[in-house]
């Protein structure tokens, strides 16, 4: 009977964007996706799914299952949260969908991402810190794997958790706070003040928010939209012309004109926020979401048992900040018990972006299987573990791993995609760099040391000593630089 069955890990796994593990024979995968094969139940796997239960969450961008207009849709889809930054909503309401379906008290709530699926991860943890598993809806107990649980989980991410998205997190925080607590009291998921639920055990790499896209992308594709918007009143125009013998000019106004309240109304349905405080003659509040890529949300919730951020230090596209993490100002942090894991541990490794959470070819993966490895093991060295089977995954790390870089990689796809006359005027498009910006005491994984200790190191472009100029202070390291 399922009122005996014992407490279960729900585990949610959330790439990176592009990222669609397990739609090509030959792909390059993340460490994302090596953990979801390793840990899902399924006639392959020794995980019993009355153990554990998984959902991958493919990452921003990616096609998978879609074909004629249904690819067309998701084409305009992603052109549309690429201009505003929209597209990571959907994702957290999938992942939080799973987790309202399967969850029982006692169960452990386990997420990971990588990249823009790692603030996704982080994203779920933060609705789960304000609403909790609801259990209840007007009409009665939430029907699990059914459209209910949708309605519910769109409005905790939507309606709640997205309340002031985009603005300094002091000046709305206490409205969420208000509207948090009125949903958890009306979906029956409120303990003492508090949400029924928590994660279990959070594991991200490289966290990245880049939530939609910025400078002369945004331009092109704002301008292939506008595009796309005048084809769509043209044949709309066409349409009413023909249906009720209207004159050109005046279809293609008509036209226009539904285009853009449609439009309109599908932004601000999502976008516009509104705050009524519970007390008599308090005046109702608007403001817009802003999913501008700044203003992000860092804090890590008090009541997350465990937390660990792999992260990259030697990435140095600007685009690809590193999301800070942690308690907060003004936040208790959660205790550490003597002969227990940390509950939260950031830990720096060498390579860039990719090099952490993987997507290299198998052969210039090394690097990545470092990252995780350390992940692996820190979410089986807790109380209650991941399940993995270990038949499905085998890692081999090494410090002297291929080192990648996207600056130059990006200038060498410009070249070869140019015609050879052109070149010169296109030989300085690329990232724009920016080194990240570390403690000198940040916390060092071992194999930094093996690799600084190496004479040289594969990198893309000219093998050399591994000697990143953000470490040249770090006071591991800084004698290396003498």
């Amino acid at each position: 009977m399922e009122g005996a069955s014992m407490p279960k890990n729900i585990v949610v796994f959330s790439d990176g964007t592009g990222q669609d593990g397990g739609v090509r024979p030959e792909q390059r995968m993340s460490n994302i996706f090596k953990m979801y094969r390793a840990s899902r139940p399924g006639p392959d796997s020794l995980v019993d799914p009355r153990d554990q239960v998984v959902f991958y969450d493919p990452g921003l961008g990616t096609e998978a299952g879609a074909t004629g207009l249904t690819s067309v849709r998701r084409w305009i889809a992603k052109l549309l949260s690429s201009v505003t930054g929209r597209g990571i909503t959907t994702n957290i309401a999938d992942c939080y969908e799973f987790i309202i379906n399967h969850y029982r008290p006692g169960d452990r709530i386990w997420l990971f991402g990588f990249s823009r699926g790692a603030y996704t991860a982080r994203s779920v943890a933060t609705v789960l810190r304000l609403c909790g598993v609801p259990t209840r809806i007007p009409e009665g107990d939430l029907p699990r794997f059914r459209n209910a649980g949708r309605e519910v989980a769109d409005q905790a991410v939507i309606r709640v958790a997205e309340h002031g998205a985009g603005h300094p997190r002091a000046r709305y925080e206490a409205e969420r706070e208000e509207l948090a607590h009125r949903f958890r009291i009306e979906h029956g998921s409120d303990v003492n003040g508090e949400a029924n639920a928590a994660p279990y055990f959070i594991g991200v790499f490289d966290t990245v928010a880049s939530l939609g896209a910025k400078g002369p992308l945004r331009i092109a594709l704002g301008a292939v939209l506008a595009l796309l918007t005048a084809a769509s009143a043209a044949t709309a125009a066409t349409i009413i012309h023909r249906l009720f013998d209207t004159g050109w000019t005046a279809s293609f106004i008509v036209a226009a004109a539904i285009i853009v309240l449609v439009g309109a109304w599908l932004y601000l349905r999502t976008a516009l926020k509104t705050f009524k405080p519970s007390v008599a003659g308090g005046r109702r509040t608007f403001h817009l979401a802003q999913w501008s890529g700044r203003d992000y949300d860092k804090l890590l919730g008090r009541a997350v048992v465990h937390a660990r951020h792999a992260i990259a230090i030697d990435e140095n596209r600007a685009d690809f900040p590193r999301v800070p993490w942690g308690p907060g100002k003004g936040v208790e942090r959660r205790p550490e018990v003597e002969g227990e894991p940390k509950p939260f541990v950031q830990m720096w490794f060498a390579g860039n972006h990719s090099d952490i959470g993987g997507s290299y070819p198998e052969a210039e993966s090394r690097l990545s299987d470092i990252a995780l490895e350390w992940m692996l093991e820190e979410a089986r060295s807790v109380r209650h573990p991941l399940i993995v089977d270990d038949t499905r995954i085998h890692l081999f790390p090494s410090a002297d791993g291929v080192q990648h870089d996207e600056v130059v990689g990006m200038s060498d796809t410009v070249r070869s995609r140019t015609p050879f006359w052109l070149r010169r005027l296109t030989r300085s498009i690329t990232w724009k760099v920016q080194p990240r910006d570390l403690k000198d005491t940040a916390t060092m994984h071992p194999s930094v040391s093996e690799r600084f200790a190496l004479d040289a190191v594969p990198r893309q472009g000219a093998d050399g000593p591994y000697r990143p100029a953000v470490l040249r202070t770090h006071e591991l390291f800084r004698d290396h630089y003498l």
